[in-house]
């Protein structure tokens, strides 16, 4: 399957690119480095190809292919086409594989996250490389004072159900899928609130139904940017979980519910420097299981949004040694920036 899927990417990829000029297709080359205080061994997470273009002014097609440094082989992050003012009630139409709309972390690659890798309270639940699956997803805007949209998605797999390990992580590799049959179908909504020219408030609503598993939860995020390179965010989700089957190779008792949540707040003083602070708790009812983390991160850009050092020195429970640092750097080549603002 994996294959088939990598040569159905390279495939399109060259016939796309006889069909778009340079001014709508891109082509961009990602890798990183990392390094840890508890093992004090170097990770990355490999090569990251990302290939955007338009087929037509209102279509885009998008493709994230990792090739694994630790002999994993490639690994389709998503490839999807995106149909984008298709009606008056309809914005968007994505089809393919792609991450769910589905909260805030997981609609992100880990190459952009200043805090350089998710919440063990969002990887419990989503996986250690996110969620992705095939499926079908569309937005639509409802007629309120201030932006929003409303998001359907009916996909084939659910939270937790794959998950391919690399990276600088420290659990067990885990290559499990489990055998519910069935779809899922999640839904968000989101509003935003204008509390002044420059900072915005944002509410999501989440919902998760299908294949044994359900989850409902929120986020918020409150973003203050008095210039372009320089904001003050605030970012938090929660979700209350119930995961029947098997979630990330594990079988759960029918009544077992995982509780995730975490909380960021970051500051960009300008085109060079991020700092923040991350809070982040999971925990297992049944099972009585539970962990709890705060440390500190930072982001610096010395070049250009091409290149970024990043830190992360955290505090977490259950650890032999609860305190490590994480020392990181990501460098790109194309238009997508590992570097955002």
């Amino acid at each position: 399957m994996k294959e088939l899927l990598i040569y159905i990417v390279l495939g399109h990829s060259i016939v796309f690119s006889q069909l778009f000029n340079k001014k709508n297709i891109s082509i961009s080359a990602l890798s990183d480095l990392s390094i840890s205080s508890q093992d004090s061994s170097f990770r990355s997470h490999g090569l990251e190809l990302v290939l955007m273009g338009n087929i037509q002014p209102n279509a885009m097609v998008m493709a994230y292919v990792t090739n694994y440094f630790a002999g994993e082989g490639a690994s389709i992050e998503e490839v999807y086409i995106d149909f984008k003012k298709l009606s008056r009630f309809t914005s968007n139409i994505k089809l393919g594989y792609f991450r769910p709309n589905f909260g805030i972390i997981n609609k992100q690659h880990e190459h952009t996250y200043n805090f350089m890798s998710a919440p063990k309270s969002i990887t419990n639940l989503f996986g250690i490389h996110g969620w992705s699956t095939l499926g079908i997803s569309t937005i639509s805007n409802l007629p309120l004072a201030w932006e929003n949209y409303f998001s359907i998605n009916i996909l084939q797999n659910s939270i937790g159900e794959v998950s391919n390990y690399s990276g600088h992580y420290h659990e067990p590799a885990i290559v499990e899928s489990d055998s519910t049959t069935g779809f899922s179908f999640a839904f968000r909504f989101n509003q935003e609130f204008a509390i002044n020219k420059s900072s915005k408030f944002a509410l999501g609503l989440n919902m998760l139904n299908g294949r044994d598993k359900e989850s409902i939860g929120f986020d918020l995020q409150m973003k203050n940017q008095s210039k372009k390179y320089r904001s003050f965010m605030i970012q938090l989700e929660y979700y209350s979980s119930k995961i029947y089957s098997d979630h990330l190779g594990i079988s759960y008792h029918p009544d077992e519910e995982l509780a995730s949540a975490y909380i960021i707040a970051g500051r960009q003083f300008n085109k060079k420097y991020h700092l923040g602070i991350i809070a982040d708790h999971w925990s297992y009812r049944l099972k009585d299981q539970e962990s709890s983390s705060f440390g500190v991160y930072g982001a610096f850009a010395p070049f250009d949004d091409s290149v970024v050092f990043r830190f992360k020195l955290l505090n977490e429970s259950g650890l032999n040694n609860n305190s490590y640092v994480v020392l990181s750097a990501v460098w790109a080549i194309g238009p997508h920036k590992p570097q955002r603002y």
